[in-house]
C-alpha cells in the first residue's frame, strides 16, 4: 500500500498556527483520537522520531498537543531531548503533566529522574500523582536492584506497583533473596493477587530454609493456579527432585508439563526405566517425545532400543512440522549422525525442522568432543565447515542461528569461517529489511573477529508510512477474533496508543496474512507468539514498524509486537500469559484479549491460526488491499 506523501518536517508546519484547542478536523463520531488534524501532525513526528518537533509541540497553545507531543516522545525515547519534559512537569494541564511524568519514567538519566520524583511530592492532582507514583517506582527500579528496597513497594495499594515489585523483586542478587527470604515468604502468604503472589514466589528461586523448600513443594503439587504451579516448579529447581517431578506429570495444563520437562533436562543422570514407564502414559506428544529422549539417554540398552524404536514409529505419521522437529532431536539426541542432520538442515523441510537439524548437529558435535581426543584445529575446520555451510544456505534464519554462534567464539576462530568471500555472499543473500536480525548479528560476529567493539544498535531508518485513510476506520476498542485449534481468542485494539500497529495488524488480517499461521513459541508464565512467516521465529516483512508506547503496560492479555530491537517491528505478535513489566517501554502494545485468555493459555508450540478476522465492521467502508500495510 502507498502510505500518504510527507513534506519534511518543520517546527512551524506541525505547531506554530495551532489557536488554543481550537476546532479541528476531527468528528464527534471519529472512530479514534487521530482523526484532529493537530494530532495527526504529532504522529508524524512521532514516526519520524522528530523530537525537535515534539519538544517544540511541548510549548505549543493547545492542551490537547501538548499532551500528545508528551506522550509521543515516549516512543521517541531520545536521550538528548528527554530535559524539554522538565517544564511539561508544572503545565496547567493535568493531562500534560501525566504524559510528561510517564515519558521521562524511560530516561536514563539520573538527574532528570530525581526532578520527576521531587515533583511528584508538590503535584496537586491526585490521579496525576498516583500515576507519577507508579511512574517515578518504574524508573527507580530499573535502576536500582535491592531487594529490601523493592519489598517496601508490595505494600502499595497501587496494584500495579505491586505487580512491578514482585517481577523486579524476583530479578534481585542472590545474597539479597536469601536475607530477604523470611519477608518475601510472608508476601507470597498474604498476597491475595494471583498474578502477583505468581511472580512473587520466583523471588524464593535462591531459597535454603527447608520450611520454604516444602512450603515450595506443596504449592508445585496442589496450588489451585496453574500459573503459581508453573512458577513455583521454577523456583525449586534442583531442589525437585525426579520422582516429584514425575508425578507433576499428571497435571491438566500442557504449561505445568512443559515446566516439568525443561526442569528434567536440567538435571544430572536420572532413572531411564522410570522416565520410559512416564512417557507410555502420556496421551500429549509435546510431553511423551522429550521424556523418550531422556529414557533413551539415561536408559538401559534394552529401554534405549525400545525408545529409539517407539521415537521411529511416530517419525512415520504426519504429525506436523514441530512435532517432527521435536521427534528429530529425540531421535539424534544420543546417536551421533552428523551427516544426516546436515543433509536434512539442507534440504527442503520447514524451516522449523531445519533450525532443529542445525540445533541438534552443534549437541551431537559437542557431546562427541566430550568423549573423543581431537586437536583444536581439526574441531574449528570441521566445526567452522559446518557454520559455514548454514550461512551460505540461502536461508536467513539459518544464517542468523550460525552468527548466534559464532559470536560465542573467538577471533581466531572467526577468521576461519567469516573469510572476505564468505562474509560478500551471505550479504547478497540477505534483503535489506525482511532479514534485519540476520544482519545485525553478522555485523557483530565480524566486528569480534576484527577486534572491534561490537557495533551499537541503530535502528533501521523510517520507511513506512502510516496509511491515514485506514487508521480512520479503526475503532478504538474494535474487535478481532482469531480462532485457534484451541479454541476462540478475541482481540480490541488500540490504535489511540498503537496507531501504525492496529493499521499494519489490520491490514495483514482483511489480507488473510494469519490464516494458518503456527504459534511457534510458548514460554509458560511468559508469552505465547506467533505470525511469523517462516515458522521458526526468524521471519519478517518486507517493511518495519516504529515502537509505540502508551500508558497501558503489559498486563496479563496484553498483545504485542515481536521485534529485533527498537523500531524493527513487523508481523509477529505475542500475548502475554502473566504481567510482564520489564516490556513496558521497549516494546509496542496494540490490543488486548477480552474473551478467550483461557484459550490463549491452552496454547502450545504447534497449534494454528485458522482464521483472524475482524469482529465487528470498520468504521467506514474501506476497499481490501494486498496486504502490504
Amino acid at each position: 500500500m502507498i502510505g500518504r506523501s510527507l513534506l519534511p518536517l518543520t517546527v512551524l508546519g506541525l505547531f506554530g498556527c495551532t489557536a488554543p484547542d481550537a476546532p479541528s478536523a476531527s468528528h464527534d463520531d471519529a472512530a479514534n483520537m487521530w482523526a484532529d488534524d493537530r494530532l495527526w501532525n504529532v504522529l508524524q513526528a512521532q514516526d519520524h522520531r522528530d523530537a525537535n518537533a515534539l519538544c517544540a509541540g511541548l510549548r505549543d497553545t493547545s492542551a490537547t498537543v501538548r499532551a500528545a507531543a508528551a506522550l509521543a516522545l515516549a516512543s521517541v525515547q531520545d536521550s538528548a531531548s528527554m530535559s524539554c519534559l522538565l517544564p511539561a512537569l508544572t503545565d496547567t494541564v493535568p493531562a500534560v503533566r501525566r504524559a510528561a511524568a510517564f515519558a521521562l519514567s524511560f530516561s536514563t538519566d539520573t538527574l532528570l529522574l530525581a526532578k520527576l520524583e521531587a515533583r511528584m511530592a508538590h503535584e496537586p492532582d491526585s490521579a496525576v500523582r498516583t500515576a507519577m507514583a507508579r511512574d517515578a517506582f518504574r524508573a527507580a527500579s530499573g535502576r536500582k536492584k535491592d531487594a529490601a528496597f523493592i519489598l517496601g513497594y508490595l505494600e502499595s495499594s497501587d496494584p500495579g506497583i505491586r505487580t512491578r515489585a514482585a517481577a523486579m523483586l524476583g530479578r534481585c542478587a542472590k545474597d539479597q533473596l536469601w536475607r530477604e527470604e523470611p519477608s518475601v515468604v510472608h508476601a507470597v502468604d498474604v498476597e491475595r493477587d494471583p498474578d502477583v503472589r505468581a511472580l512473587l514466589v520466583m523471588a524464593l528461586k535462591h531459597a535454603t530454609d527447608r520450611g520454604t523448600v516444602e512450603q515450595l513443594r506443596r504449592y508445585a503439587a496442589s496450588d489451585s493456579s496453574a500459573a503459581m504451579r508453573v512458577n513455583t516448579l521454577r523456583a525449586l529447581g534442583r531442589q525437585a527432585d525426579a520422582p516429584f517431578l514425575l508425578e507433576r506429570l499428571s497435571d491438566t495444563v500442557a504449561a505445568v508439563r512443559q515446566t516439568v520437562i525443561e526442569r528434567l533436562q536440567d538435571m544430572p543422570p536420572l532413572n531411564g526405566e522410570a522416565l520410559w514407564a512416564a512417557a507410555r502414559h502420556q496421551g500429549d506428544p509435546n510431553t511423551s517425545i522429550p521424556l523418550y529422549a531422556l529414557a533413551m539417554r539415561y536408559g538401559l540398552p534394552g529401554t534405549q532400543a525400545a525408545c529409539r524404536a517407539w521415537l521411529d514409529s511416530m517419525a512415520r505419521q504426519d504429525l506436523g512440522p514441530y512435532l517432527e522437529a521435536a521427534l528429530l532431536k529425540a531421535r539424534f539426541g544420543l546417536y551421533a549422525d552428523l551427516d544426516t542432520l546436515r543433509t536434512v538442515m539442507l534440504s527442503g523441510a520447514p524451516a522449523v525442522v531445519r533450525q532443529a537439524a542445525f540445533t541438534q548437529w552443534l549437541q551431537c558435535f559437542n557431546d562427541h568432543l566430550k568423549k573423543a581426543d581431537s586437536d583444536r584445529r581439526a574441531r574449528d575446520r570441521a566445526h567452522a565447515g559446518f557454520l559455514r555451510a548454514a550461512l551460505l544456505s540461502g536461508d536467513a534464519g539459518l544464517a542468523a542461528s550460525a552468527c548466534e554462534q559464532a559470536v560465542e567464539e573467538d577471533a581466531d576462530y572467526l577468521k576461519l569461517l567469516l573469510d572476505d568471500t564468505t562474509v560478500a555472499r551471505v550479504r547478497r543473500s540477505l534483503r535489506p529489511m525482511r532479514d534485519l536480525e540476520t544482519r545485525q548479528l553478522l555485523d557483530q560476529a565480524i566486528a569480534k573477529r576484527d577486534g572491534r567493539p561490537a557495533p551499537p544498535y541503530a535502528g533501521p531508518a523510517f520507511d513506512h508510512p502510516i496509511d491515514r485513510a485506514r487508521l480512520a476506520t479503526l475503532k478504538q476498542g474494535g474487535l478481532y477474533r482469531i480462532t485457534t485449534t484451541q479454541g476462540e481468542i478475541v482481540l480490541a485494539i488500540e490504535p489511540d496508543a498503537a496507531p501504525g500497529s492496529c493499521v499494519a495488524f489490520d491490514s495483514l488480517v482483511t489480507a488473510h496474512y494469519y490464516d494458518g499461521k503456527y504459534i511457534h513459541r510458548v514460554v509458560p508464565d511468559f508469552v505465547a507468539q506467533g505470525g511469523c512467516p517462516r515458522g521458526d521465529g526468524y521471519g519478517s516483512m518486507d517493511w518495519t514498524l516504529r515502537t509505540e508506547i502508551g500508558y497501558e503496560g503489559f498486563t496479563t492479555g496484553a498483545v504485542g509486537l515481536a521485534s529485533a530491537g527498537r523500531d524493527t517491528e513487523s508481523c509477529q505478535f505475542f500475548f502475554t500469559l502473566m504481567p510482564a513489566p520489564h516490556l513496558d517501554g521497549r516494546y509496542t502494545r496494540f490490543a488486548h484479549v477480552v474473551s478467550g485468555m483461557d484459550v490463549a493459555q491452552r496454547l502450545v508450540v504447534g497449534d494454528r491460526m485458522l482464521k483472524v478476522e475482524r469482529s465487528d465492521p470498520p468504521s467506514r467502508p474501506q476497499a481490501e488491499n494486498s496486504g502490504h500495510p
